[in-house]
C-alpha cells in the first residue's frame, strides 16, 4: 500500500493534514515528528497510521522518513526567533533532496504563507511576520524557490491567516501564481489540510503556487465540499 508523509505532523496544521489523509484516502499515512512518544494520544488510532521520528533539519532522518513515499506534505514550522532559516528554508531544501533520493515521491506540497513574495516587502503584515521570527517570510520564499527549482513535482499552498475553525464553513478563494497579494482573509487549518491533500494528486496543482483564503465577509459554502476543494486548482 502506498504511503503519504506529513512532515511537521505534530503542529496544528500538520495534525489536520494527517486527519484529512486518513479520512479522504485509503493509503497509509506516515506522521513525522521529532519525538513520537509525545504524540501517543494525539492522533486518531488507525492501522494505516504510523508515527515516526524525523526532523526537517536532519536530511538523514528525512531520507528514512520518506522511504517508499508517494506524496509529501511539508507542514513544519520552526519554534524560536532564529528558526526560519533552518526550518522554513533549509528544511525544504533537505526535503526536496530526500524526495529525489527516495525515487518514489510523486509530489511535494509545501504549506507556506501569503505575503512571502518579495513584491510584498513593504506590506505591514509581511514586515510584522518577518519580525516575529527573524526574516520568516524571506526564508519561506527562499524555501519555495528552492523547491520550485529542485526538479521534483511540487505545489506551494500560501494560506491567509490561519484559524482553528472547522472546514467547509465558507467558500474558499484560490489565486494561482500570484506575486503581489491583492486580497487578504483567514482560512481554517482544516481547509488548508484539505487543499494540501488534494494538491498531492490533482494534476492541475502540479508545479504551481496558490494563495488560498476565505473572503470577508465569509460566504457560506453550499454543495459538495470535496468538489469545491478540487475546483480550486482550475
Amino acid at each position: 500500500m502506498s504511503v503519504n508523509v506529513v512532515l511537521g505532523a505534530g503542529g496544528p496544521t500538520g495534525q489536520e493534514c494527517v486527519k484529512r489523509l486518513l479520512e479522504a484516502t485509503s493509503e497509509k499515512v506516515r506522521a513525522v515528528v521529532r519525538n513520537p512518544s509525545k504524540y501517543a494520544d494525539v492522533f486518531s488510532k488507525s492501522d494505516r497510521l504510523e508515527v515516526v521520528a524525523g526532523d526537517v533539519t536532519d536530511e538523514s532522518s528525512l531520507r528514512t522518513a520518506l522511504e517508499g513515499a508517494k506524496g509529501v506534505i511539508f507542514a513544519a514550522s520552526g519554534v524560536g526567533y532564529w528558526s526560519a532559516k533552518p526550518v522554513d528554508y533549509e528544511g525544504v531544501v533537505k526535503t526536496a533532496a530526500a524526495a529525489k533520493a527516495a525515487g518514489t515521491v510523486g509530489r511535494v506540497v509545501v504549506v507556506s504563507s501569503m505575503m512571502t513574495d518579495p513584491a510584498n516587502r513593504w506590506h505591514p503584515v509581511r514586515i510584522l511576520l518577518n519580525n516575529i521570527r527573524y526574516s520568516l517570510m524571506d526564508y519561506k520564499y527562499k524555501g519555495e524557490e528552492a523547491l520550485r527549482n529542485s526538479g521534483v513535482s511540487w505545489t506551494i499552498v500560501r494560506p491567509g491567516g490561519l484559524t482553528k475553525g472547522e472546514r467547509g464553513k465558507s467558500i474558499i478563494t484560490a489565486v494561482k501564481d500570484v506575486t503581489k497579494e491583492v486580497g487578504m482573509g483567514s482560512i481554517s487549518r482544516a481547509d488548508v489540510a484539505a487543499i494540501s491533500v488534494e494538491a498531492l494528486t490533482n494534476p492541475k496543482a502540479a508545479n504551481a503556487k496558490f494563495s488560498v483564503f476565505c473572503k470577508k465577509p465569509e460566504e457560506p459554502l453550499g454543495g459538495d465540499y470535496n468538489a469545491h476543494v478540487a475546483s480550486l486548482f482550475g
